[in-house]
């Protein structure tokens, strides 16, 4: 009896050993999928990130601003500062414990607008 018990034994042991066996063989086989690169990703890996051309196609010229587009971003600059002068006078004299009058609201609106008009001049 103690011998079919042996043999039992070893008989338990060849099968799990042949199942981690090939477990581990299979394991080598299973192909893991390759992680995509990131479309935002630089192409030269050496480039700081965010440098990478930022925005200029190779063989693309920088446009040319037009004489008289510099004229009109000056003129467009010079208002824009006038008015940010002005802003700041009518900010100073304003109580802001009150009521936030809608005036100083306008006038913020349209130097943003502005700023806007002068950056998109200056895009071209």
């Amino acid at each position: 009896m103690p011998e079919t018990r042996r043999r039992l034994l070893a008989a338990i042991a060849g099968i799990a050993a042949g199942a981690i066996a090939t477990r581990s063989a299979s394991a080598g086989q299973i192909a893991h999928p390759q992680p995509l690169p990131s479309p935002n990703a630089p192409q030269n890996q050496n480039a700081p990130a965010g440098l990478d051309n930022a925005g200029v196609q190779d063989g693309q010229q920088q446009s040319r601003i037009t004489p008289l587009a510099v004229s009109q971003v000056r003129s467009d600059v010079q208002k824009l500062y006038q008015m940010v002068s002005d802003f700041r006078d009518h900010f100073a004299q304003t109580n802001l414990n009150a009521t936030l009058p809608l005036g100083l609201i306008k006038e913020a609106h349209q130097i943003e607008k502005l700023a806007k008009q002068i950056q998109a001049h200056l895009k071209g």
